[in-house]
């Protein structure tokens, strides 16, 4: 049994730690999901309001109507924009948290691999002690029987 690897509580956290970030970027993900929907909403909205104010200047004009349309196709064009910033931020946020993810993930493989090198040394040590054990036994059971002989 190879002992215990001397930076296993490094790997540990770092192991972990790799499992934290993977959990805050799938929640910054969703969170992108999400604010592409709304904004996909919003693009649906902004063509129903186009497409009712189109309507509304044919025939008898209703200037009311027609006012508050706009002013509801300003509404959400401001909000549109605000959605693309915040959209365009978390976009930011989600490369930054997929670098972190990357790093954290290659120290990690990086311990793993010194742990992997550190029991493959281990293991050859081990194989190299029980072939002199062995050699010995049969040094000393040739001399056994050299003495015997004799």
């Amino acid at each position: 049994m190879p002992p215990k690897f001397s930076l296993q509580p490094v790997l540990d956290y770092r192991h972990n730690r790799v499992e934290i970030l993977e959990v805050e970027l799938s929640r910054l993900l969703q969170t992108q999901q999400r604010g592409l929907t709304i904004l996909e909403a919003l693009h649906d909205s902004r063509g129903r309001i186009i497409t009712q104010l189109k309507d509304g200047q044919q025939g008898d004009i209703d200037l009311f109507l027609i006012s508050r349309l706009r002013s509801s196709l300003n509404n959400i064009n401001e909000r549109i924009t605000k959605q693309e910033t915040y959209l365009i931020e978390l976009d930011y946020q989600v490369q930054e948290k997929r670098n972190e993810v990357i790093s954290a993930k290659q120290d990690d493989e990086a311990l793993q691999t010194l742990k992997e090198r550190e029991i493959e040394r281990y293991m050859t040590e081990q194989a190299k002690k029980e072939n002199r054990l062995q050699d010995d036994i049969y040094i000393s059971r040739a001399f056994r029987q050299m003495n015997s002989a004799v």
